[in-house]
């Protein structure tokens, strides 16, 4: 049984003969009598009455008929969906690792709930050099990025977002109160960072530097590719980390970490949305950018929606 028989049996059914069915698929008749003779031989059972002036299915032959008729339409309705998938919208988006973790989730949920049927939505974190290598060379439809070096952004149209906050982090009772604290301060706590080269180091390096000092000045520093482990490592009272205050803010609202500020230190490193140069957006593009606004409670700027 395969749906070539069964489309042959529908086929026969609402025809009446073999000639005009065959007529219909474009075989010989003969094509079809051996098609309806290997179901019945594989049911053990007559599906046709072949005795009057149209063929009539028998009672085994109807019970076939209607399960025939679901089976080909369920077919039909995923060669639907795949011609459906084949011509969806496909979006690649890219992002910093803060924005991604802390506020990518909302914003996917959001697109998806209201453009599933049309669109495919994709992701992946990289670091601001990475996004917009990705953007030139059509990788990425769209960037957003976080950055605390001087990046020449004049090629591409940019929008500006909320500025991401940097702050330390300890846990109550680890001994560091104060909202404000000199550097000497944290230099001799264990120090918890992300890899070396990422986003928060490097804004942590360019604050020393500006302070005229050396990050290698903390002489306790972990390196762990694991943000929800440091945070761990952190509220359990085993040392500070530098981060994103988006990734700890529900700790931070709830009491079980307490955030710091450096004297000297730059307290926050620019967000923006990027594009390529006078790209058109299409009605999928422009939902994903506005629920990105959304999610930070503002409008999207005029000079956005008029593209």
């Amino acid at each position: 049984m395969d749906f070539v028989t069964l489309k042959t049996l529908i086929v026969s059914v609402e025809c009446g003969s073999f000639s005009k069915a065959a007529e219909i698929l474009c075989v010989t008749q003969s094509a079809v009598s051996r098609r309806i003779k290997l179901l019945e031989d594989h049911y053990e059972q007559l599906l046709l009455d072949r005795t009057g002036m149209s063929l009539r299915p028998t009672a085994a032959g109807q019970l076939l008929l209607d399960r025939a008729r679901q089976v080909l339409k369920i077919e039909q309705d995923f060669m639907h969906d795949l011609e459906v998938l084949a011509s969806k919208r496909k979006i690649s988006f890219c992002c910093t690792p803060p924005f991604g973790m802390s506020y990518l989730p909302d914003v996917f949920t959001r697109f998806m709930s209201r453009n599933s049927g049309t669109s495919d939505l994709s992701f992946v974190f990289d670091m601001p050099e990475g996004a917009l290598k990705g953007l030139t060379g059509n990788v990425y439809d769209l960037v957003l990025i976080e950055f605390c070096e001087d990046l020449n952004l004049d090629d591409f149209d940019t929008y500006v977002l909320p500025d991401d906050e940097m702050v330390f982090v300890s846990a109550p009772g680890f001994g560091i109160e104060d909202k404000v604290v000199g550097i000497e301060r944290i230099l001799s706590e264990r120090l918890y960072c992300k890899k070396s080269g990422c986003c928060a180091r490097r804004f942590l390096e360019k604050s020393m530097t500006d302070l005229g000092r050396d990050a290698g000045e903390f002489n306790n520093t972990i390196f762990f590719d694991d943000i929800p482990f440091i945070i761990r490592a952190v509220m359990s009272g085993e040392g500070i980390t530098f981060i994103s205050r988006s990734l700890v803010a529900e700790h931070l609202a709830n009491g079980s970490l307490i955030s710091h500020h450096v004297e000297g230190f730059a307290t926050s490193r620019p967000r923006r949305l990027v594009l390529q140069k006078n790209k058109n957006l299409d009605p999928s593009m422009f939902d994903l950018i506005a629920g990105i606004f959304l999610r930070f409670s503002i409008t999207p700027p005029a000079s956005l929606v008029s593209r």
